[in-house]
């Protein structure tokens, strides 16, 4: 291949892969996207079409015009990241319409590089990692050409030579048009010592001391937006998520449930106590309920959260954050322990995710908590709901205790309904409903079971009669007496909904719930994914004494879908563990998470590891104690044997390369190359070498000087090589034709055999 084409392919791929970096961050729309992929794949081989010499300084003109609308812009939407994002790609787009001279190049190069920059603060995510190794290949390769083409500009254009621009075009032309510049083996070990040089900075990335400085500096990524975690839910949206597999929550169970709680054979009881079986957290299949916030206030379309007012949760002796200040919860056997590696979300306050019901939660200890420049802080609401206030989109790593007490449901069923004031006051009023509506609850309640027994028959009743689907429509009127009375399908909110309303119809506190239930079990990772897709609502009623017992009045047929894998599951699972893996070790790398990493070189973590696992002071001992004993003296001496055999092949290798001339711009079969190799090794042989700071000609003059009678033949040979392998000999010179070469040579090696040389001439 041309080498002007093999270094403007060089150069697409660079670029390409830098705007990869960027596009695949989400953050640029197809307007953006479409343009700039498509003048980075044409500018560089219709650039002799634009080749003309009023359209350089235009471009400066429109670049500056164009600077100008970027800054009014940034000014207009203080989204300056974004327009400045968006001016860079418009002068990379530009500048690639203009390769022209090695300068052009390199000026494309840093643009790319600050495209590189600018994608590590918008696309923190594992796609930048894929991106960065080729690009860091590309860019190597395309600077070393560069760096030839600047020779080889320099070469053609140098002082002296003949027939002017003209003919110093021509001869650039026909050198950039080459096809023997760059062997295979050039390529081979570039890619080679810049992948070997990529793992050494991998190496440094990992060992060097974190100071929360560096390439990932914020530790941060974008935050997500979830439907239904917000004080204000209206009826449907649930439905605008249900087929978004973007992974929100992971998490880990540290305590294997009893038989009791899971039936013994993987389902549960026939009558299931409230709490357990689906309104539970684990099963034996690996579907996961995960509970968030209450809403408590329904106005006939939207439902809204009024207990808003929070208590910041204190750690207690044992150092953890309980809901309700009572340690009876955490005093059972069976306590379900889940850690939890929840998402950036979108807002500064976010909802924190537990298995029903939550008794405490815990921050992963650690002893470098003092340098942690932001602190975490837990707060729960007059409804027990527990939210986080925090550094902004950065992962959260959270434990949670969950009661494992169910309720009994002969216990529930004689809880009565001598109901709090405040109780009765919050989760009973309703807009006024439809009479028809009214009336299925009263037939519900016929025989005036108690509220346990009436929220079983809601609940069977909502799951046998009603269907579940993702595509109904209730109107904006009364969307939920639609769905009880007409349309009688629609999704998790209405069913949940509609179990509320049919509860405080009948004088029974409930709420509806928003949370996650579903999960996809990730073998690579050991931990349950929880998606955008498993966001759910259900049901919480409310039992004097006893406290909130949940209820799910979706059909299970629909929840258990949730669940399901595909064929591409295991692709999907390998790739979701990668990505987690580059969120906590590469995007979130801290100081605390380089010592973790030590430590497990060192052997102090060898099970249990989670997704918060961190260092306790007597990690630090056993870790100092474990390098007092490293054997110092034999790494010191073996690093010494590498340096000494390091500098051993390096001295070898500049003798072996002093032995001859190594010119790659020649083919190793061109008759002038081989006539002129062999005169260089007579002359050697005589104690004459070129020193490297001389010219073949300049050479040629000094042999001349100290062997007069060689000097036709040496002469003849060298302008020979000269223009065959740099272009036409300089002026006032004329070379011979090639078929002479050999007795020229033949001339030179009687001439220089002959006379001795002086021992002044006699040059190593």
């Amino acid at each position: 291949m041309r080498f002007d084409r093999f270094h403007r392919l060089a150069t697409i791929g660079t670029v390409l892969l830098g705007l990869s970096a960027l596009f695949l961050s989400g953050e640029f729309g197809l307007a953006v996207v479409v343009p700039a992929i498509a003048v980075s794949l044409a500018g560089p081989f219709f650039w002799r079409s634009l080749d003309r010499p009023w359209l350089g300084p235009a471009s400066g003109g429109v670049a500056l015009v164009a600077g100008v609308v970027a800054l009014l812009w940034a000014l207009s939407t203080t989204d300056y990241l974004y327009a400045a994002i968006v001016y860079a790609l418009f002068l990379s787009g530009l500048k690639v319409l203009f390769l022209r001279r090695a300068a052009d190049f390199m000026q494309m190069y840093v643009l790319s590089f600050l495209q590189i920059m600018a994608a590590a603060v918008v696309n923190p995510g594992m796609s930048f990692g894929v991106v960065m190794l080729p690009y860091v290949v590309f860019l190597t390769l395309a600077l070393m050409l560069t760096n030839l083409r600047r020779g080889i500009e320099a070469q053609a254009t140098a002082p002296g030579g003949a027939g002017g621009p003209a003919a110093e075009a021509v001869r650039l032309n026909a050198a950039l048009s080459r096809r023997d510049l760059v062997r295979p083996g050039f390529v081979t070990a570039t890619v080679a010592i810049t992948v070997g040089v990529f793992l050494v900075s991998l190496l440094f990335f990992f060992l060097f001391p974190r100071l929360g400085l560096g390439f990932f500096a914020q530790q941060s990524r974008r935050g997500m937006a979830v439907t239904g975690f917000s004080e204000e839910v209206r009826l449907g949206d649930f439905g605008n998520i249900a087929e978004d597999p973007e992974v929100v929550i992971r998490v880990k169970l540290k305590t294997v449930l009893s038989p009791e709680r899971t039936g013994g054979g993987g389902g549960f009881p026939q009558e299931t106590p409230a709490g357990a079986g689906a309104a539970s957290g684990f099963s034996r299949t690996g579907v996961l309920r995960m509970r968030g916030q209450s809403l408590d206030r329904y106005d006939g379309t939207t439902w809204h959260k009024t207990t808003a007012r929070r208590r910041q949760l204190e750690q207690d002796i044992d150092g953890r954050l309980r809901v309700d200040g009572r340690r009876d919860h955490l005093s059972v056997p069976g306590v379900e322990i889940q850690e939890v590696y929840l998402e950036p979300m979108l807002g500064s306050t976010r909802v924190l995710f537990g298995v029903p019901q939550v008794a405490a939660f815990e921050r992963p200890s650690s002893a470098l908590e003092a340098l942690r420049p932001d602190q975490w802080r837990f707060h729960a609401d007059e409804a027990g709901d527990v939210s986080l206030t925090g550094p902004p989109d950065v992962a959260i790593v959270y434990t949670v205790f969950s009661d494992p007490r169910p309720g009994d449901p002969a216990v529930l069923r004689l809880a009565g309904t001598d109901y709090p004031a405040a109780i009765r006051e919050t989760y009973l009023p309703l807009p006024p409903q439809q009479a028809a509506v009214q009336d299925l609850a009263g037939r519900l309640s016929d025989g005036n079971p108690n509220p346990y027994d009436l929220a079983r028959k809601i609940e069977s009743y909502l799951k046998d009669n009603y269907t579940y689907s993702l595509s109904s429509s209730h109107g904006d009127t009364d969307p939920l007496a639609d769905f009880l009375l007409v349309n009688r399908e629609g999704h998790c909110e209405y069913f949940a909904s509609a179990m509320v309303v049919l509860l405080r119809l009948a004088g029974v506190p409930a709420r509806i719930v928003n949370g996650f239930y579903g999960g996809v079990a990730n073998s690579f990772g050991n931990y349950v994914a929880l998606r955008r897709a498993d966001a759910h609502s259900w049901v919480e009623a409310y039992f004097p004494g006893q406290g909130w017992a949940t209820f799910d009045p979706t059909p299970a047929s629909a929840l258990d879908l949730r669940s399901g894998r595909s064929w591409m599951q295991g692709v999907t699972d390998a790739i979701d563990a990668a990505r987690l893996t580059w969120y906590q070790w590469v995007v979130e790398y801290n100081l605390e998470k380089q010592i973790t990493f030590l430590a497990s070189v060192f052997q102090l973590r060898r099970s249990g590891e989670g997704f918060g696992d961190s260092l306790k002071r007597q990690d630090f001992r056993e870790m100092g104690d474990r390098l007092r004993d490293l054997p110092w003296s034999d790494i010191g001496l073996g690093f010494l044997g590498l340096l000494l055999g390091g500098a051993g092949f390096a001295v070898g290798l500049r003798r072996w390369r002093r032995r001859g001339v190594r010119v790659a711009l020649l083919p190793p079969h061109d008759p002038v190359l081989r006539a002129y190799l062999r005169l260089r090794r007579i002359l050697s042989r005589a104690g004459l070498r070129r020193e490297r700071s001389e010219t073949q000609l300049e050479f040629a003059d000094r042999v001349s000087g100290a062997r007069p009678e060689a000097a036709d033949a040496v002469t003849f040979v060298t302008l020979a090589y000269v223009e065959r392998a740099f272009g036409p000999a300089p002026a006032g010179t004329q070379a011979g034709p090639p078929d002479g070469l050999e007795a020229r040579v033949d001339e030179a090696a009687r001439a220089v055999a002959r006379t001795p040389a002086p021992p002044a001439s006699r040059l190593d």
